[in-house]
């Protein structure tokens, strides 16, 4: 990583990558992109002032990306000295391990400074999508760049008014891309090589800010994703356009990723478009809707899909719907408007006051479990909480704090 010989040299010397554990959190949103967390035995509720704080680092530089967590090793983006970084730091003592450039991460009026994407890691390899459009490619081992592809000329990918947002996913040997327009609305990569495998034509509409999903619908593999025109559902090995479904609002931000199950994908957006959840037909052809509501219009927080419940957030607080009917079941205004994680049946809110909310949800309402306030960092608190091995992390701006959540 070419940030100097010593950050190299931290970053390529220090122990080996140790294998992936289960309860590791390698990309956007966690093991299966759901925002829930493979951890149990964890805390049920958290003294005066939150758990106990283990460390915090700065030195991330500007960004908005949560972290990825692959053993005892930690990533995630931030923007220094005018360029996108990638930061590597230890999950004991919170070390910065090393940095590495991408290049430029936003353009002059894109709104605010800072990274967006979080990396996803695959195979000992991490990718990054900057808000400019290039995807790069890293050796996790190395640190050095493999091969970066510029979406927008190579593919005819178009910027958006905030910079591009995406966490991209990787599929076996592919990794997914939305660089939007008519002749690759999503695109299908080598991973070893960033060489074109598949692209996605028959709707010329921009991406809008969201990451995608992978789903096994009826045996067939189908990625789930919002861009400027709405949801879309597109063949996994082909590319192909399956079906497309307008959903929009006055400034084409789709920021939250899609949940899927059962044959239905629920999105939702904010700027009083809501919620809707659509009902896939058998063969993966098309769609129909099943419920729409205006009461949860998710920004960028995230949804949660646990059993019958989705859970969100906007305004109005946390907002718990029936996920067959679409019924407002409840809402917890204290929580406010954040980002939600899941973890051992708990939901945890980072809202954009600064608060961390731990909540156990039920069938009437959500019991306050714990609160911490988040005073480290700088600009606005927009990261999602990530809970990997028995920690807490909150990433806010060039600060990043792990707190210990398990009972061991």
């Amino acid at each position: 990583m070419r940030i100097g010989s010593l950050a190299a040299l931290a970053l390529v010397t220090t122990a080996l990558i140790p294998p992936a554990r289960a309860s590791d959190w390698p990309q956007w949103r966690g093991p299966n992109r759901d925002g829930i967390s493979r951890e149990q035995d964890l805390l049920a509720s958290w003294p005066d002032g939150g758990p106990r704080k283990l460390w915090s680092v700065e030195g991330l530089g500007q960004g908005f990306s949560t972290v990825v967590v692959i053993g005892d090793r930690l990533y995630t983006t931030g923007v220094s000295d005018g360029e996108g970084r990638l930061v590597a730091i230890s999950a004991e003592g919170g070390r910065i391990l090393g940095k590495a450039s991408y290049g430029s991460d936003s353009v002059e009026g894109g709104g605010y400074p800072g990274s967006r994407s979080t990396p996803t890691v695959a195979d000992g390899r991490i990718f990054i999508m900057s808000g400019t459009g290039v995807l790069t490619c890293f050796g996790e081992k190395s640190g050095q760049k493999q091969w970066q592809v510029d979406t927008f000329k190579e593919l005819g990918g178009r910027q958006l008014q905030w910079n591009v947002a995406e966490s991209v996913l990787v599929d076996g040997k592919r990794v997914i891309c939305t660089p939007g327009g008519p002749d690759a609305l999503l695109a299908a990569l080598d991973a070893a090589s960033g060489k074109l495998v598949w692209r996605t034509r028959g709707l010329d509409s921009k991406s809008a800010y969201c990451s995608p999903i992978l789903a096994d619908h009826n045996g067939a593999r189908m990625l789930l994703t919002m861009v400027e025109f709405g949801a879309v559902g597109v063949d996994a090995d082909t590319g192909k356009l399956l079906w497309k479904h307008a959903h929009k609002n006055r400034y084409a931000v789709h920021a939250a990723t899609p949940v899927y199950a059962n044959g239905r994908v629920i999105v939702s957006s904010g700027y009083e478009q809501g919620t809707e959840m659509l009902k896939i037909a058998r063969n993966g052809s098309s769609v129909d809707v099943g419920w729409q509501q205006k009461s949860l219009d998710n920004h960028h927080g995230g949804l949660i899909l646990m059993g019958d419940n989705l859970y969100g957030t906007n305004d109005r607080g946390l907002v718990c719907l029936d996920a067959g009917s679409g019924q407002v079941r409840w809402t917890e205004p204290k929580a406010g408007k954040g980002s939600l994680t899941a973890a051992d049946g708990l939901l945890y809110v980072y809202s954009e006051k600064g608060v961390v909310t731990l909540l156990k949800p039920g069938a009437n309402g959500a019991g306050i479990k714990g609160t911490l306030r988040v005073t480290e960092g700088t600009a606005q608190h927009w990261a999602h909480p990530v809970v990997a091995n028995g920690r807490l992390y909150i990433r806010h701006g060039n600060a990043l704090i792990a707190y210990a959540v398990g009972r061991r």
